[in-house]
């Protein structure tokens, strides 16, 4: 049985930005995540939160988007928010350079009238601090941080410090892993693989954060199940790099004991993470979406 003591040698992916872009692309090119996202933008997102966002009587609406990637998932909130809004200010607060520059050259590429954007090369923590500065703080009608809470030094703080940004009536939108999805279980089960940098936060952690700060909240549930079956293919490149973003650990076949790995390996396997479809290992994938009002 999996110890919840750490063990030398084993390190998270968060330590090797590089080795973390190369592994997450492996995983989100084989779950089609921006499909679901896009089809989730498209069909949830503008009953549960665009329509219930605070009118705007005149001027500008303003979002944030907190660790946005390169603006996919954003684009397409955008493209929702702006069949009711005719002007849009969104400040992006995305720690990776290259991402925001990538983010730009969509911008540049297909630019939407009447949304202007302000970039910013930063975490959330140190965008805070600016705007803490400002004399004039801007609050925010929404506010989005998509697969992105991981990231925080402090969870709790971020989530509460996200919510005080916004306008009364704004929206809070947090997409997170399931507690009980393939990912939460996989954490849970091994918990020696989190380190200092690294939190294992799922949405039983966004409840409880916003139950006891008293915050109201609901959580739509995404299922997903992707096809995992090259992870147990012996010198499949691809399997390995999906096999250590599941562990959230740079390679685990060789800096964890052989025996943690067979077991890691049958759990993953094993019904409480998957289910097997026609010969193939199916993970369950699914997330949810914690949606919560000022």
């Amino acid at each position: 049985m999996a110890s919840s003591e750490s063990i030398d040698g084993i390190r998270s992916i968060y330590h090797d930005p590089d080795y973390y872009v190369k592994s997450f692309k492996a995983y989100s090119d084989l779950t089609s995540r921006l499909s679901v996202l896009q089809s989730w933008m498209e069909t949830v997102f503008p009953t549960e939160v665009v329509l219930k966002l605070p009118a705007v009587a005149e001027g500008t609406m303003k979002m944030l988007g907190v660790g946005t990637g390169r603006g996919e998932t954003d684009r397409g909130m955008i493209d929702q928010l702006h069949l009711r809004f005719q002007e849009i200010l969104n400040v992006v607060a995305e720690p990776t350079p290259a991402y925001v520059e990538d983010y730009k050259k969509v911008v540049l590429n297909r630019p939407i009238p009447g949304v202007t954007f302000d970039f910013r090369a930063q975490t959330f923590e140190d965008y805070r601090k600016d705007w803490e500065k400002e004399t004039d703080r801007p609050k925010f009608e929404f506010i989005s941080a998509v697969q992105s809470i991981y990231y925080m030094k402090d969870i709790e703080k971020s989530v509460m410090n996200m919510h005080e940004m916004l306008k009364e009536g704004g929206v809070m939108l947090i997409i997170v892993l399931a507690d009980d999805g393939g990912f939460g279980r996989l954490w849970r089960k091994f918990p020696m693989f989190a380190d200092e940098i690294q939190k294992h936060a799922l949405t039983d952690t966004m409840r409880e954060i916003l139950t006891e700060n008293g915050v109201k909240h609901e959580v739509i549930r995404q299922s997903s199940k992707v096809d995992i079956s090259c992870c147990f293919e012996e010198g499949n490149e691809q399997g390995k790099l999906i096999t250590d973003f599941l562990a959230h650990v740079i390679d685990l076949e060789k800096s964890a004991p052989e025996e943690l790995v067979k077991e890691f390996f049958d759990y993953l396997g094993g019904t409480d993470c998957s289910v097997r479809e026609g010969g193939k290992v199916m993970f369950n994938n699914s997330w949810d979406a914690v949606i919560a009002r000022k």
